[in-house]
């Protein structure tokens, strides 16, 4: 049987720090596909050295960027990864047994573990797994603004062997990544209609943060991760916050119609 190839895709802003760990990861692929939402730094110069296929587009969300990589995309399965994220030995030698042996399955949940500060996060919610794996044609985002996934048409199969992915190293990276991520979520709620106004404000701005605060930290076991899970569930409860404040900002922005 011919071995079937395998484009890569990752968007970039910013990701000197991260992306030729990344890029070394799967130089064996047989394509990789880069969006670059106007990058500042040497990502771009760095991600020459492993392809050509480099594309810039401005962020209007993270799902629909990731569909950008993936229509530009010519191998027979695609491989979504974050410039964050890295590909075990294990993890490699899995996929490459994909690509040469055929699968009857459209796409494949690969699992991943987060470090957070420097260590594996094993609980809060943190240690999971996503279709990250699938066949071209076969596979798309689902074009959330912020933590986008992958959807398939037919049968899903799961790989064990985990990725790693290096998250946040230290609270000033977290800090401002909340601050992009909560932007472009606001916007996805305020479009599918969600409004800050009277009563809804207790539980939007209020409640609902305290409660997500609750969920991560006790009922998904954020406190066995001692500090880093105290923080992570706090920076949760924050997120969430800022998500609805966003949106009451939007309000006030767009004009008097809005309360």
């Amino acid at each position: 049987m011919i071995r079937e190839t395998l484009s890569v895709v990752i968007i970039t802003k910013d990701e000197e720090a991260n992306i030729r760990e990344c890029l070394e990861g799967v130089k064996w692929a047989d394509e990789i596909v880069i969006v670059d939402d106007m990058s500042l730094d040497r990502t771009v110069t760095i991600c020459r050295e492993y392809t050509d296929k480099i594309f810039f587009r401005k962020m209007d969300g993270f799902g629909a960027q990731k569909q950008y990589g993936i229509d530009k995309a010519t191998g027979d399965w695609v491989l979504s990864l974050d410039a964050d994220e890295r590909l075990s030995p294990e993890l490699e030698n899995r996929i490459n047994g994909i690509l040469e042996a055929g699968s009857h399955y459209a796409g494949y949940r690969i699992r991943r573990k987060t470090f957070y500060l420097g260590v594996w996060i094993r609980h809060c919610g943190w240690y999971n797994s996503a279709i990250r794996l699938f066949r071209r044609g076969g596979g798309r985002s689902d074009m959330r603004y912020v933590h986008e996934s992958i959807v398939v048409s037919g049968n899903v199969g799961e790989i064990m062997s985990p990725m790693s992915h290096y998250s946040y190293k230290s609270i000033d990276q977290h800090v401002k990544k909340l601050s992009v991520y909560t932007d472009h979520e606001a916007r996805g709620l305020y479009e599918k209609g969600i409004r800050i106004s009277g009563a809804r404000i207790i539980w939007l701005c209020g409640l609902k943060p305290f409660a997500a605060f609750i969920r991560k930290y006790l009922f998904m076991s954020g406190f066995l991760d001692g500090i880093r899970g105290l923080i992570i569930s706090f920076f949760t409860a924050f997120a969430v916050f800022l998500n609805y404040a966003k949106v009451w900002q939007i309000q006030k922005n767009t004009g008097p119609k809005d309360p």
